[in-house]
Parts: C-alpha cells; structure tokens; sequence
C-alpha cells in the first residue's frame, strides 16, 4: 500500500521497467526532466521525492534502493541528473560516482548524504560530482536549488544544441531558404540561397530588396500579391537575376508568419534552382513543335482526280495535264521506280520468253 500512496503523493516513477518506458524518459527526447535517486533508506527517497516536486512539478524521479534496481536503470539510461546517497548498505556513492563519470560523463552528480565527511567530500570533488550537499532537514532547500540550478542549465544547453541543429540544417539543405518582409526586405536566407543569386557575403545580400532578384517586376509583384491575400503560394515559377546578369528559373514556396513577439508580418519560404527542368522542358516543346511543322508539310492525296482514260495523264488545278508519275510524286511523298510486269515484258520482248512456259 505504502508505494502506491508514495507514488500518487509525489508522482513517483516506479523501479518496475514497464512504467520507466512508458511513462517518461530523458533529455534525449522527451520533455521530462528526469532524475535518477540512489539511496536504501524509503524514507529519505520520499522526503527528497516531496521536496523536489513541490519545486519543480515537471520533474520526474527514479527511485534505486538495490543493486538490482541500479543495473536495470544504468541498462536503460535516459536519466539526466543522478542523485546518490554515500552509505549504501551495499556499496558506496563515491564507486557509484566513479561509474557515472566513466560510462556517462555528460551526467551530472549530486551527492547528498548524512554520513560522510570532509575527506569523502574531497574525493567526491575529485571524482566529479558537481555538488556535495549533507543530508540534513535544513539542507532539503539546497538540494533543490542545486536542482533546479541543473535543470535549468540543462534547459539552456538544449535550447543551444537545438539553435545549432537547426543552424546546421539551415546552411546546408540544398534548397534555398528565406526570410523577408512583406515589402521584400530580405531578413535572412541560406547558403544555397546566396548561390542562385551569385551573392557570396550575406550582408551584401541583406542589403537588397527580394524585387531586385526578379528580372520583371511583375514577376514579384505576382507572388507577393497572392501571398498576401492566400496566406501561401506553392510552385511558383519565376526567373532570377544573379549579379552577374545572368537568369534562372526557380520554383518559390513561401508562407506568411506572424511573429509571436513583435505581432508583425513576415514571408518564409524555400527557392529551388529548376532550370535544368526547364530546360528539358523547353528541349521537349521544341522536338512538338518540330514534329508538327513535319506533319504540316506531310502531303496527301485526296477527292477526285482528273485523268485520262487513254494516256492516263492527271489535269491539276491550273488546268494542266501532267504524267501520272509526276502528278502523284509532285503531291504526296511518294516516288517511282520503273520495271516490268510480267504481261507487258512477254508483249514488248517476246523473244526472251518464246521458250517460257505461259
């Protein structure tokens, strides 16, 4: 009965592996900060347990009483700060200390105890705990200011380890990447960005109006225009001007933002560099128009011919007679060559087939 009201009084997580998964985890990626607590005696763990709630409600606390309990959270990991007693009735904190600092050194250590003494402080220094702190009623306040000193500091680090991530992202997608005000005062854009525009010093870049990239006007006007009224636009395709002079087609992404701080308006969106697509599309169009101007030129015959019903001559629509031969060739893509049927060769050469069998 005793952990079950433990547990609901101070939210306590449980030894048991099934309930560490699933109900919180680490600074690797959940948004608990969780504390793993060391120490043999059920009622000090519940006195610190009370304590660090009552201060900081989002925590979460992973109570160790046994080795066995130890093993299994040092198996899962996930915990971000380690709180540990000094005399356990089965080892000692500054061995426990010793263990963290060499498998995971990032972890922060607190050692608070209520039997050490001036020397094991010394070693505990020297080991790497970050405090030292007796375990005494009027000390519970200092625990959890070094807590809530860690937690914070473990706050600001993953704020600048998630800066750096998405710095990281930004200057290296192969996509240019913008900001910019609804005026087209560009804010700020990436590596890939300053590429399209031949740009190599973002300043100089910053410096310049979005409109300036666009070899017409209207081609901005055009995007910004339904931006404003949409709230996004999406594939569209425009040119632009590098420094040099020369252009390139890219296809703009772009969404209007409110900043949450100063309420005020501003476009982010993505360019992509798709002039070698359109260049095969272009490729494309012209190989249609080509085939087209072709099979205009194809000519046929067609409706009634008049002809002779002697000499087999055509008349045309000048009224004159041609041979048969030229008529067809002159309107159609067709051409003659010239032989004998079998019936004409016995006729106009019957000395070569007087022996041939009819």
């Amino acid at each position: 009965m005793e952990p079950q009201l433990r547990e609901n009084r101070h939210r306590t997580v449980d030894e048991e592996p099934s309930e560490l998964e699933n109900s919180v985890e680490g600074t690797a990626g959940g948004s608990y900060f969780r504390v793993l607590h060391i120490d043999d005696d059920l009622d000090d763990r519940a006195l610190v347990a009370r304590e660090l709630r009552s201060e900081m409600p989002d925590i979460a606390i992973v109570e160790v009483a046994d080795p066995a309990s130890l093993e299994a959270a040092f198996e899962r990991g996930g915990f971000d700060l380690v709180i540990t007693d000094y005399d356990l009735r089965w080892g000692n904190g500054l061995d426990i200390l010793r263990r963290i600092h060499h498998e995971r050194p990032w972890i922060p250590v607190i050692m608070f105890t209520g039997t050490g003494n001036e020397g094991i402080a010394v070693e505990a220094m020297k080991a790497g705990v970050r405090d030292y702190i007796l375990k005494s009623p009027k000390h519970f306040k200092t625990l959890c200011t070094a807590v809530r000193c860690i937690v914070q500091r473990a706050g600001v680090e993953r704020a600048v380890s998630a800066e750096a991530r998405y710095k990281e992202l930004f200057d290296t997608v192969p996509v240019g990447l913008f900001r910019s005000t609804p005026k087209g005062e560009i804010l700020d854009a990436n590596t890939a960005f300053l590429e399209m525009t031949g740009f190599t010093n973002l300043d100089e870049l910053l410096s310049r109006n979005f409109d300036e990239l666009h070899p017409s006007h209207q081609d901005f006007a055009a995007w910004r225009d339904k931006l404003e009224r949409d709230g996004a636009v999406a594939c569209v395709e425009c040119q632009f001007r590098e420094t040099g002079g020369a252009t390139r087609w890219v296809e703009i992404h772009a969404k209007a933002l409110r900043d949450p701080e100063t309420r005020q308006i501003f476009y982010e969106g993505s360019v992509e560099d798709i002039s070698q697509r359109k260049g095969v599309e272009q490729e494309r169009e012209q190989l249609i128009e080509e085939l087209r101007a072709a099979l205009g030129r194809v000519r046929s015959l067609a409706g009634l011919l008049p002809i002779c019903s002697s000499c087999k001559k055509i008349r045309d629509s000048g009224g004159q007679w041609n041979m048969l031969e030229s008529y067809i060739e002159n309107h159609s893509q067709a051409h003659f060559t010239h032989s004998f049927c079998p019936d004409c060769a016995r006729r106009l050469y019957p000395e070569i087939f007087l022996d041939a069998p009819q």
